[in-house]
């Protein structure tokens, strides 16, 4: 039952995308925002997919294993991120507190030295899951989408990495504020409609568990004083979660 209700609601989707350039053209109203800001489909087809996506989120709730088996490998990543960061500039051993806070020239950046081994760690961390997902869910991930959210509609809007980019070269820095990029979105294939949130979560001194040593608060802007992962779950829906070496998955 469940499979027909899929493929009755990928092929009435389908058929509804393949006339949407057309129906923008002629029925801008109807539209909503897909893909960055170049690309359209109708609302009628976005409700569909909405549908389709919403039935496949069950029957991915349902397979157990296959959550388990992405979470596992997603862990597997952050242990060694940790772990091959450490022995490269730490010869191996996790850094004092004091350390932590040192500021200096670290990679080219005058920063702390926790922010640039975080850096490092996601560095190695996003690649690694990159690799062990396009295996096991090809098609079905996206590493570090940036999405807009309007609070007013609810909806979201994927912002392309080369819109990204131009922006910033552009140093149209406030086009991205608001803007959310969470490391790792699995989904059934769009990334509009996403199924569970993971990112990756490296304290200096050791992966403590307390949420203030994970989500960072933000300090600016218009989340100011909330929690990064209740913001997560407002705009791309309750399943999210950290990933922490040695911890694993974390609320």
């Amino acid at each position: 039952m469940l499979a027909s209700v899929l493929l009755m609601a990928r092929s009435a989707s389908a058929q509804s995308l393949d006339s949407a350039s057309s129906s923008c053209r002629t029925q801008p109203a109807l539209c909503a925002r897909v893909a960055g800001e170049e690309t359209v489909i109708p609302r009628a087809a976005q409700r569909l997919a909405e549908f389709g996506a919403a039935t496949t989120a069950v029957a991915v709730a349902l397979n157990e294993a296959h959550q388990k088996a992405i979470e596992q490998k997603l862990s597997e990543c952050a242990n060694k991120a940790r772990e091959t960061v450490l022995r490269q500039h730490m010869q191996g051993r996790s850094p004092t507190p004091a350390e932590c806070r040192e500021t200096k020239n670290f990679g080219g950046k005058v920063r702390t030295r926790a922010m640039f081994l975080g850096e490092e760690m996601h560095k190695v961390a996003l690649a690694c899951a990159e690799a062990e997902l396009s295996a096991l869910r090809p098609g079905g991930f996206s590493r570090e989408p940036r999405y807009r959210y309007n609070t007013d509609t609810r909806q979201r809007e994927l912002i392309s990495p080369e819109k990204e980019e131009a922006l910033l070269e552009e140093g149209c820095y406030s086009e991205l504020r608001g803007t959310i990029k969470p490391d790792i979105v699995i989904h059934a294939g769009n990334p509009l409609l996403p199924l569970a949130v993971y990112d990756f979560k490296f304290p200096c001194v050791s992966s403590v568990s307390s949420k203030s040593d994970g989500w960072c608060r933000y300090s600016q802007g218009p989340y100011k004083g909330r929690f990064q992962d209740d913001v997560y779950k407002e705009i791309l829906g309750p399943f999210v979660r950290a990933i922490k070496p040695w911890l694993g998955v974390t609320p």
